[in-house]
C-alpha cells in the first residue's frame, strides 16, 4: 500500500471533492488502512466492482468524498442515507472517515467532515450520525467537531451464526424484500 509522505514545499495544501469511479483504488486502499488500524481487515471483502456498483451505480448505496494533495488521495469520508420512520428527510450516516497518518493534523478530517455536513444540509438531513468504537482516539476530534454522544443509546449487531440462526427461523414471505428491490 502506498504511503503518503508530507512535502516540505506544501505540507498542508489539499482539496476536498466528491469521489469518482477513478478513485475506487484509492478508496479501497484507505478502507484497508482503516480496517487494519481497527484489527478488522478480515471484514473488508468488497471488490472494485462492488465499490463501483454500490458507490457509483444507478442504485448507489453510499457516496464518498476524498481529500487530495498533490494529485494523490490522502483522505476519505464515506456516507450513506438512512430513513428513520417519523422523521422528515433522510439521516446521513458517516461510515468511514480516514486520513493517511502522515497527513493528519492539517485539517483534512475536519474538511471532509464539513463536506459531509454540507451534503447532509443539501439533501435535507437533520443530522449526521456515526458509530465509533469505544477505544477510538478520534472521539475527541468528533466532539470538537460538534458531534454529541448519546449515552442512552447502545449499538447492537446481529451477525454470523446468530444472524443465520435467527433468519432460518423466519417462515414469512419475502414481499418486503421485493418492494425494497423495486424501490432501489
Amino acid at each position: 500500500m502506498k504511503q503518503i509522505e508530507p512535502t516540505k514545499d506544501s505540507p498542508s495544501r489539499f482539496a476536498v471533492r466528491e469521489a469518482t469511479p477513478a478513485d475506487i483504488p484509492a478508496l479501497m486502499r484507505l478502507k484497508r488502512l482503516l480496517a487494519q488500524g481497527e484489527n478488522a481487515l478480515h471484514a473488508v471483502r468488497a471488490s472494485p466492482e462492488d465499490w463501483l456498483r454500490d458507490g457509483f451505480g444507478p442504485h448507489a448505496g453510499f457516496c464518498a468524498f476524498v481529500a487530495e494533495q498533490s494529485g494523490t488521495v490522502v483522505g476519505m469520508a464515506t456516507c450513506s442515507r438512512r430513513v428513520v420512520t417519523g422523521w422528515n428527510g433522510p439521516v446521513i450516516f458517516l461510515q468511514d472517515l480516514y486520513v493517511e497518518s502522515a497527513c493528519r493534523g492539517r485539517g483534512i478530517a475536519r474538511a471532509l467532515t464539513a463536506r459531509v455536513a454540507a451534503f447532509a444540509r443539501e439533501i435535507g438531513s437533520p443530522i449526521v450520525e456515526l458509530t465509533v468504537r469505544a477505544d477510538n482516539p478520534a472521539q475527541t476530534f468528533y466532539q470538537r467537531s460538534g458531534f454529541t454522544s448519546l449515552p442512552q443509546c447502545l449499538t447492537y449487531v446481529l451477525a454470523g451464526p446468530a444472524l443465520a440462526a435467527l433468519a432460518s427461523s423466519d417462515k414469512q414471505s419475502h414481499a418486503c424484500k421485493d418492494r425494497l428491490a423495486l424501490a432501489g
